[in-house]
């Protein structure tokens, strides 16, 4: 059963439980009426604090997606246009090193034609090698230092207005960015879930721990065959 199942479970439980008139009247605070709309209030807010929380969540999932789609493709321009400045080789080795790494290879592309083994038998291509750490938050970090590479050479002077220098800083900047607003969302989601089940489902207060002491009230006071009891008997709430 959902977290959901469980609130409207309870709002149907507190239904019945007005429905009963002066008759149900408990002594235990928790499970008068006033505490269980309440309560029920409380677990409503929380359903939709997590549901927007989640939906940010994903909204920053799909805008920092976006940021990342093509940068393989940029580095590449980017290793391009710093060959032709006519730079250091050992400087050019220094930017595809960081491009493979992030395109996800320790290794440049592998060789697709097969290739003349020893005894004359075709071997298969070099495959090519996935490299660790090509999450989100590694990949900008090599593509920082693309950027760092490119930017402490003064002959890099690209036309392309998005291959220059300050572009590819804004570039860098958007990446980072995008990776901590999606930590921040992160984090909320994680505290509105928490928040949520110590209402839903804390031992001693939570909404479900009330739930089924009100079934029980009502069975004490109408008993098991009652019209008021069969009315809640098949209201089910699970727990956590």
């Amino acid at each position: 059963m959902s977290h959901t199942k469980n609130v409207e479970a309870f709002e149907k439980l507190v239904g019945v439980c007005a429905g009963c008139g002066s008759k149900y009247n408990p002594a235990q605070e928790k499970l008068q009426l006033v505490n269980m709309y309440q309560l029920l209030a409380i677990g409503q807010v929380t359903l939709q604090n997590c549901s927007d929380a989640k939906i940010e969540h994903n909204n920053a999932g799909n805008t920092r997606e976006v940021s990342y789609q093509g940068l393989g493709k940029l580095a590449v321009r980017i290793v391009g246009e710093l060959k032709s400045s006519g730079v250091l080789e050992q400087t050019v080795n220094d930017a595809k090193s960081a491009l493979r790494l992030i395109k996800g290879h320790r290794t440049p592309s592998a060789v697709k034609q097969t290739t003349a083994g020893a005894n004359g038998t075709a071997e298969p291509p070099v495959k090519k090698r996935r490299a660790r750490g090509t999450d989100y938050a590694t990949m900008a970090q090599h593509f920082q230092l693309l950027v760092k590479t490119v930017a402490a050479e003064p002959a890099y002077q690209p036309e392309s207005a998005d291959l220059k220098v300050s572009a590819l800083n804004g570039k860098v900047y958007e990446l980072l960015n995008n990776n901590s607003k999606l930590i921040q969302v992160w984090s909320s989601l994680m505290e509105a879930r928490k928040k949520r089940d110590e209402v839903l489902y804390d031992k001693k207060t939570g909404l479900v721990s009330i739930a089924k002491a009100a079934k029980q009230k009502v069975m004490a006071i109408f008993g098991t065959t009652s019209t008021e009891y069969q009315q809640i008997a098949h209201i089910r709430f699970t727990i956590k």
